[in-house]
């Protein structure tokens, strides 16, 4: 086998809180991720010369800063594998700069892929911890499914999937990760004491799990287009809506796909990238 595709599936951040700051710079988080069924396609081919990246969007680096990129980088490193030639197209679906994981999923594709046409034989565990090298958020998309997720995002408790309706929705502006955590800083650290690992394995279902979906980063950020889809999702029979990740795109769950699609067109009459999706078990 020389060449193979693969769905990378989007995140959304059902619960989102930072709880502290390592001596690294880095943030602990606790945060509840799901995988949704929005995805970029992965197409990984044997060839050429060295790791070569191609990419739909073209406001998306295509060098040694993709992440996917880095990934292939570090599988090669880490198999001892000499033979570094290796095609990478992603055809991009996944909004980009929205907080849902996208450049993280391409390069948890690139793990995946690369183990299968390298036959190396890692476990997922493995691919993880390789992951981990490259960005935080890699190791939950190398898993998928949902799961509670703590350290910087690495540690990872699985949950039971959810059943229902993901809309998501996304407006034009936007916030830079790195401002959002400063603001963060500067407010302090202010983390809920909720039980969410048993509140969301305890029978979960969308009515039960809609009390306890909060970002902290929507609190600090306050963007006026992530206000407005969170009040256009809910008027219109979203159980809950939330910003996803350090923005700018907004969620909404759904018990009713019907209630969902109506949602859909009236956020893509107003002007706002739109989408209906499913929740992805893994």
């Amino acid at each position: 086998m020389d060449r193979i595709s693969l769905n990378a599936y989007a995140k959304i951040n059902l619960y989102l809180d930072v709880t502290g700051k390592r001596s690294d710079g880095y943030h602990l988080l606790k945060t509840i991720m799901h995988t949704i069924s929005i995805h970029d396609t992965v197409t990984l081919e044997k060839g050429g010369k060295g790791i070569t990246i191609h990419c739909t969007d073209d406001t998306i680096p295509c060098d040694e800063k993709n992440i996917a990129y880095k990934c292939a980088d570090i599988f090669f490193s880490e198999t001892n594998i000499s033979d570094r030639d290796i095609h990478i197209s992603i055809e991009k679906a996944i909004p980009s700069q929205a907080g849902m994981g996208g450049g993280s999923a391409d390069g948890a594709a690139v793990l995946k892929g690369l183990n299968l046409l390298y036959k190396t034989g890692l476990s997922a565990e493995e691919l993880c911890a390789l992951g981990a090298g490259v960005g935080a958020d890699i190791p939950f998309c190398v898993m998928g499914g949902c799961g509670y997720c703590t350290g910087i995002g690495e540690i990872i408790r699985p949950l039971p999937p959810l059943c229902g309706y993901v809309l998501i929705g996304k407006g034009r502006e936007g916030i830079s990760t790195a401002e959002a955590y400063r603001r963060i800083d500067e407010r302090g650290i202010c983390t809920e004491q909720n039980d969410l690992f048993n509140i969301f394995s305890d029978a979960p279902s969308l009515s039960r799990i809609a009390p306890y979906c909060r970002n902290a980063f929507d609190e600090v950020t306050g963007l006026r287009e992530v206000a407005a889809l969170r009040q256009l999702m809910t008027e219109n029979g979203a159980v809950c809506s939330c910003m996803t990740g350090s923005g700018s795109a907004v969620f909404g769950l759904f018990e009713d796909k019907a209630a969902g699609k109506t949602a859909e067109n009236i956020l893509n009459e107003a002007g706002y990238f739109s989408r209906l999706c499913e929740f992805v078990k893994e």
